[in-house]
């Protein structure tokens, strides 16, 4: 990124001496697209778009997406970086520097337990209401910038994929599921899936996890806006809020899947949206809060038994890197499953029992 220090430093009327840039560290790995930028005593994060044609129909690039996005969300209060510079013509963008720690890496440090970051998960799920309002209030202006994504076909996709996962899993145990549970099973997922299915989704941002939440002291900031679409804010929840932990550690040392939702989280966010957003009971908010969250790990052992029945697919290959020892991946996926309990509802509990009662012979071997 170093051609870009002329063009900052006449931004800043300074001479290009008085620029540094600073390589960001992920774990692991140097990001290979952002960098910290010292001017003086301040420091901001300078990000080059990899992605450089336009990705949506009205021909907006991403730099011209996120630079929009940003500006937008500032103006009206939420907590994301400001924008000081841009150049559409080298794709990159000079935005305020929020902090190196994210949430994800957050949630992977061992001496942190879940209730000690509650105040700062809060603050989060307050600031996510705020950006969902933002986006609902402006969503005629944002309309040209919107991705044609398919949530429907996504979510199709998922629960046909978790489906046949749970009948793999009882495929591999000791005692697989009797013909009544089978029976049981595929009532209690019909509903499941209906329920997630029939929920309406929301205007926001498509790429969310939790290395998306930037933290700096008792605030989160909410970064990358590149690509926006509607989706279920639900299932952005559950994305936010469960740490991966991709390369943040060691193939020596690999990390767990960590899920920083709880009771008190959910049933908060449920009543946000009674008050907000939709005239539906809170109970039915959390159901798909619950939901997705069982899917959601659904979907990563789908990825790990992918992973490890074909290792030198590149995709696979990555996975396997960036995740470490499938096995213990597994474990942490399955303890997530059998183990949260976000909400009453008796389909997804009924279907998590029936998990349960099987998962635990049920490890593939790699």
């Amino acid at each position: 990124m170093e051609h870009l220090i002329k063009h900052i430093a006449a931004h800043f009327k300074t001479d290009t001496d008085a620029l540094a840039l600073e390589p960001i560290q992920h774990g692991t790995r140097q990001r290979h697209n952002v960098c910290r930028l010292r001017f003086g005593n301040k420091y901001y994060l300078l990000k080059q778009h990899d992605i450089t044609t336009p990705v949506v129909e009205a021909g907006w690039t991403p730099l011209q997406i996120e630079a929009r996005v940003l500006e937008l969300l500032y103006d009206n209060g939420c907590r994301v970086p400001q924008l000081f510079w841009k150049s559409e013509r080298h794709h990159a963008l000079l935005l305020e520097w929020c902090g190196e720690s994210t949430l994800d890496a957050l949630a992977q440090r061992g001496e942190k337990s879940a209730q000690s970051l509650t105040p700062l998960l809060f603050t989060i799920l307050k600031e996510a209401g705020k950006i969902e309002t933002c986006f609902t209030t402006h969503a005629a202006q944002l309309t040209p910038y919107v991705f044609r994504f398919n949530v429907q076909a996504v979510l199709q996709d998922l629960l046909a994929r978790g489906k046949k996962v749970v009948g793999y899993l009882s495929h591999l145990s000791d005692r697989p599921m009797s013909v009544i549970e089978e029976k049981t099973f595929a009532e209690s997922w019909d509903v499941l899936s209906a329920r997630l299915q029939n929920a309406p989704p929301t205007l926001g941002s498509l790429d969310n996890n939790a290395r998306n939440l930037v933290i700096r002291e008792a605030s989160a900031f909410f970064i990358d806006f590149a690509s926006i679409g509607w989706n279920w804010q639900e299932m952005r929840l559950v994305q936010m809020l469960n740490s991966i932990g991709a390369f943040l550690v060691s193939p020596s040392e690999t990390g767990n899947f960590v899920s920083l939702l709880d009771r008190e989280l959910v049933n908060a966010y449920a009543e946000w949206v009674s008050t907000h957003r939709e005239s539906c009971p809170p109970d039915e908010v959390a159901a798909r809060v619950d939901g997705h969250h069982l899917l959601f790990y659904l979907s990563v052992i789908d990825q790990l038994l992918r992973a490890v029945a074909q290792p030198d697919a590149t995709e696979n290959r990555i996975l396997l890197e960036a995740w470490g020892d499938p096995q213990k991946r597994f474990r942490s996926a399955i303890a997530h499953i059998t183990g949260t309990r976000l909400s009453d509802d008796v389909h997804t509990n009924r279907v998590r029992e029936i998990i349960t009662d099987f998962s635990t012979s049920a490890v593939p071997t790699t």
